[in-house]
């Protein structure tokens, strides 16, 4: 059977995909339509004037915050910050608002972020499906958001995304999301019919991307404020969804350095594919850099793919680039034969922290 026959195959499909990652990388438009609805439930304290807001989470927890930062960039009153650590800065006060975000409710690094900003006085909201997290939000009275648990939390961004903007939203600290959210979720629904495992290879671009990129190292290029944590979102799915190493940077940043090391490869001596994420608010100098970098890089790199947002609302375009790669990273490991959804490192090191 050829490689990219293998992906209209859905008995192979589920004989691989044991889990049903695929399945649920696909229910991102519910995900998002039942996360606004839960999140009418939960009470805010009234609004007032925060320095900043620190997101405190962990891999695919913590990349609400990435997009949350890119998409408010330019609209909200405070600097949103994502803090993957243990520790908090010695900035958070009571004029910090701080999200805790752990999906399991028990990420050790994020709990103790949380104990920490609780101490300082900082305003918390805390987003999971339970555990730890929630008896500290009870314990502390601090506004819980209880998601739906059950599958692994790179499989659930829309569940703690969506929280999170709305409670900006509320404390009116960026403007209204509700069209955006809804657009959002319309705009995955027909995505999800061209990029789906019912389209056929011929026809679906990304099991067309699956079949160039399948047996090379991806080098992701996003943009600062823009596609940047589209990109990272890619990067993080394709090292737990298909198992493979991909490297990562942004522009401007990637023209101070990366480039001089790619600029030198010879194309018979690696094994790299370019794919540049795209979006129409790239800045002109943006856009000039990009199409610079493409032309010293194409003949090292055998070519460049795109891949170009969809939408109206720069919400939208985020998650269709989102929805993409999620889909992409689970093809690329069904054609590897493997199961997207384990990921036994991260079971072995949490079972020796335990120790």
């Amino acid at each position: 059977m050829a490689k990219v026959e293998l992906l209209d195959n859905q008995e192979e499909i589920g004989k691989i995909d044991k889990s049903g990652m695929l399945r649920l990388v696909g229910r991102l438009p519910e995900m998002i339509s039942e996360a606004e609805r839960l999140s009418a439930y939960v009470s805010l304290p009234a609004a007032k004037r925060f320095n900043q807001v620190l997101v405190l989470g962990m891999g695919g927890s913590a990349i609400a915050g990435d997009i949350a930062a890119d998409l408010f960039l330019k609209k909200a009153n405070a600097p949103i910050i994502t803090s993957r650590n243990y520790l908090i800065p010695e900035y958070v006060s009571p004029e910090t608002l701080v999200f805790a975000l752990s999906y399991s409710g028990n990420t050790e690094e994020t709990l103790s972020a949380a104990r920490e900003a609780d101490k300082a006085g900082a305003r918390i909201i805390c987003v999971g499906s339970g555990g730890k997290l929630k008896e500290f939000a009870e314990a502390k009275r601090h506004p819980f958001y209880l998601i739906p648990g059950g599958c692994q939390p790179r499989a659930a961004l829309p569940y703690l995304f969506v929280p999170l903007v709305i409670s900006l939203e509320k404390l009116k600290i960026v403007p209204p999301v509700e069209a955006d959210l809804k657009e959002t979720a319309g705009l995955l629904l027909k995505l999800r019919d061209e990029y789906g495992p019912a389209r056929p290879a011929r026809v679906n671009p990304v099991k067309q991307l699956a079949k160039k990129l399948s047996g090379r190292l991806p080098v992701i290029f996003g943009s600062s404020g823009t596609t940047g944590a589209a990109a990272l979102r890619f990067k993080t799915q394709l090292n737990e969804n298909s198992k493979i190493t991909a490297l990562l940077n942004v522009f401007p940043e990637l023209n101070h350095n990366e480039i001089v090391n790619l600029g030198a490869l010879k194309r018979e001596s690696h094994n790299f594919s370019l794919i540049v994420f795209r979006d129409e608010d790239e800045s002109e100098r943006i856009k000039k850099r990009i199409e610079i970098t493409k032309s010293l890089l194409v003949r090292q790199l055998g070519g460049v793919n795109e891949v170009v947002s969809q939408g109206k609302s720069f919400l939208a375009r985020l998650f269709s680039l989102i929805f993409l790669g999620d889909h992409l990273s689970v093809y690329l490991a069904i054609l590897k034969d493997t199961d997207p959804t384990p990921v036994e490192a991260i079971a072995r090191l949490k079972k020796e922290l335990l120790r």
